[in-house]
């Protein structure tokens, strides 16, 4: 299954300083069960952050697939002509659109609204992990994580 992960919540995914639900999330893609997907703005967004020293030996490993900038650019340029996004992140809509990611790991509400938009995201609809409640790793986490199906075949 492949994730996308939103730079704001990479900083303390990607550090020392995680809790409980950012540990079992970092464990479950080095474990190899699960893959991050990053491409376009977002990988600028994300090299800004701690996963920049992770990510080299992580695509290595195959625990990272990077998605053509162009690609990218192209279907965010399209989500913004349709207007769809509520979020100030349509970039990381089109990533999923383009890669076929269909979990996000993100506190931006906004953008988990979008993410969950089955006019922006389907077959299947976008699934969200968040930690913006609580910090623990709970039952609703584990599912998540357990899921096999949420990437699509973009």
């Amino acid at each position: 299954m492949c994730a996308i992960v939103d730079a704001n919540v990479a900083g303390k995914l990607f550090s020392s300083e995680h809790g409980e639900a950012d540990k079992k999330f970092f464990n479950w893609i080095t474990s190899g069960k699960g893959r991050l997907v990053v491409g376009g703005q977002l990988l600028e967004e994300l090299n800004k952050t701690a996963i920049r020293r992770w990510a080299r030996q992580a695509i290595i490993a195959g625990l990272i697939t990077t998605v053509s900038e162009i690609r990218v650019k192209e279907r965010e340029t399209g989500l913004l002509n349709q207007g769809l996004c509520k979020s100030d992140d349509p970039h990381v809509i089109a990533l999923a659109q383009v890669s076929g990611a269909r979990l996000l790991y993100s506190n931006d509400k906004d953008l988990q609204a979008d993410f969950k938009n089955k006019d922006l995201l389907s077959n299947p609809r976008g699934k969200v992990y968040s930690t913006t409640r609580n910090q623990n790793f709970r039952e609703s986490h584990r599912r998540l994580l357990a899921r096999q199906d949420l990437c699509s075949q973009a």
